[in-house]
């Protein structure tokens, strides 16, 4: 019987998905996938949509032009999911190994455990927020997974959601969850209807590195250039091996699974630690793409008070 659907959403990376969805049919091929395209227009990822296996939802282009987006699809598959859970994920990101039937009991233990967990991340943890994560998180006796740790109040919690993770359908319906635009705002209410949500101490998926990033539905100058720079040997990583598994499963729980010690890119170029923005590289780049978000951001709310007076 099918616990699980994955609502991959994508938008304008065709060869992403396309690997996305490979790694899903290996390593998860017991779940239900669902594709959630926000009309792309590149030939390339339209001929990947052309030829899905799984369902694909777009919504019409009257529909994307007024409400379009990641959120508002995520509300979607939350309100047409008839599953136990909900995996959100994305078209840049890989499921790295098998997913078992070890991995569906752990997952019941973490939410049977805290009638108020609505929501476990499944991801390994980037290095570059390690400090923040042993300040908020510890391991969890008896679960595979960390939880907040006794001294962090409510209030205080910093990771109630993401845009990638696993929910519990059941207590989002109950408790009125409902999928807001912008991450804050969902982190926000997150926080109010639900403990801190639980990260999953042997995580199954994670972002691939140095992916092409879009704003406004258009890349950036800076994304241009980085594409320039790296040849395409690999979007991802290699799939962790039984052996890998099993020394991974049952490592110290002390040993954080952070994504540089476990994961080996297919791109031997990819470095550490790794970034998931393909501009996040060199010091240039990364003041470019400060410089375009900045213009970007400035243009949006120029616009914003023209409409509010009427200009």
């Amino acid at each position: 019987m099918t616990k699980l659907t994955v609502a991959v959403f994508s938008y304008n990376r065709g060869a992403y998905l396309e690997f996305c969805l490979a790694s899903l049919a290996r390593n998860l091929p017991q779940a239900r996938v669902v594709v959630y395209d926000d009309l792309s227009d590149d030939p390339a990822t339209k001929a990947v949509l052309a030829a899905l296996e799984v369902p694909l939802v777009q919504p019409s282009a009257v529909a994307r032009a007024q409400h379009g987006g990641l959120y508002v699809n995520m509300a979607r598959a939350l309100g047409e999911v008839e599953t136990d859970y909900l995996l959100f994920l994305q078209d840049d990101m890989q499921i790295v190994r098998c997913v078992d039937d070890q991995d569906f009991a752990d997952i019941a233990a973490i939410f049977d455990a805290d009638p108020d967990c609505g929501l476990v991340s499944p991801l390994f943890m980037k290095a570059g927020i390690a400090r923040k994560l042993r300040a908020q998180y510890q391991a969890a006796s008896g679960l595979a997974a960390y939880q907040t740790a006794p001294n962090i109040p409510r209030a205080e919690m910093r990771f109630a959601f993401a845009d990638v993770c696993l929910a519990h359908v059941a207590r989002l319906r109950t408790a009125g969850f409902a999928v807001l635009e912008g991450e804050g705002h969902n982190e926000r209410q997150a926080r109010e209807k639900f403990s801190q949500m639980p990260l999953m101490s042997v995580p199954f998926a994670f972002y691939c590195p140095e992916v092409p990033t879009f704003r406004n539905r258009k890349r950036p100058l800076s994304g241009q250039i980085a594409r320039l720079r790296r040849r395409p040997e690999g979007l991802g990583y290699h799939d962790m091996t039984a052996a890998e598994v099993a020394g991974f499963r049952a490592r110290d729980p002390a040993i954080w699974p952070f994504a540089e010690d476990f994961l080996t890119p297919q791109n031997p170029q990819v470095r550490k630690p790794f970034v998931f923005q393909d501009f996040q590289g060199p010091l240039a780049l990364r003041v470019l793409a400060r410089i375009e978000y900045l213009l970007l951001s400035g243009g949006r709310r120029l616009r914003r008070l023209r409409a509010k007076l009427g200009i």
